[in-house]
């Protein structure tokens, strides 16, 4: 009977305490506080032009250009170069050579062989608004050191690509395929509100080079045959690249 008797108390105070412990944490007992960030705008950024093949992949680029500045910013546009051709008289086109680029690492240095990729041009948009932008081109006249033109040149960029390491639900709609260069900006891509955000590479041209004297089929100078050409001199077109918050 003693037994018994120990064994029932033992149960009794152990459901005693479970009871006063579910009472005790019941109890509300609260405190808060605050989560904050504070956005500065990106008026002085800058990004490092990238490689078209290999979207986010850091680049240095043989022939680069000065970049725009500001949150919404064009980081960099190939030069385009035809390279020395022999007089014709009858109409011919031009390819230009690849845009040569050396892969770096996250700290700038070299990372393997240079590359020859098709000619390009990369924007950023760090606004923060979405807006959508708009990015076009221009040019001016072939013309020579001495302002005679060569009549009737044009210049086509053609098979139009984009990229891009941002999410593809970013992509802007609109993307020209091919675009005859004039006096006239002409849009290569359109960027829609909340689209186009982050940094997106248009490149002419899906095929790549494998030494500094390939060229690429997309980008074309056609030279009619009534064109007026002077030995030992070069044409040059000055282009105008353009991004603007008119989508």
């Amino acid at each position: 009977m003693k037994l018994l008797k120990v064994a029932t108390l033992s149960t009794v105070m152990v459901a005693s305490l479970s009871i006063t412990g579910l009472t005790a944490f019941a109890a509300d007992n609260d405190t808060s506080s605050d989560a904050k960030v504070l956005f500065q705008a990106d008026d002085t950024g800058t990004t490092t032009p990238t490689d078209p093949t290999d979207p986010g992949k850091p680049v240095t680029p043989t022939d680069p250009v000065n970049p725009s500045t500001g949150p919404l910013r064009i980081d960099f546009a190939s030069q385009i170069n035809f390279g020395e051709q022999t007089i014709s008289g009858a109409a011919k086109d031009y390819y230009a050579l690849f845009t040569e680029l050396q892969p770096i690492d996250d700290s700038g240095a070299p990372v393997g062989a240079k590359k020859y990729v098709p000619h390009y041009v990369q924007v950023t948009d760090n606004r923060g608004s979405n807006a959508g932008w708009n990015l076009t081109v221009s040019g001016t006249a072939f013309e020579n050191s001495t302002g005679a033109e060569l009549t009737g040149a044009t210049l086509t960029l053609s098979d139009a690509k984009l990229s891009s390491s941002m999410a593809p639900t970013l992509t802007p709609g609109t993307v020209t395929p091919e675009v005859v260069v004039g006096t006239t900006p002409g849009i290569l891509v359109s960027a829609e509100a909340d689209k186009g955000m982050g940094t997106w590479v248009n490149s002419f041209g899906t095929v790549s080079g494998t030494s500094n004297t390939d060229t690429n089929k997309s980008v074309k100078l056609h030279v009619p045959a009534e064109a007026k050409k002077v030995a030992g001199e070069t044409y040059t077109s000055t282009l105008t690249w353009t991004i603007n918050d008119t989508p």
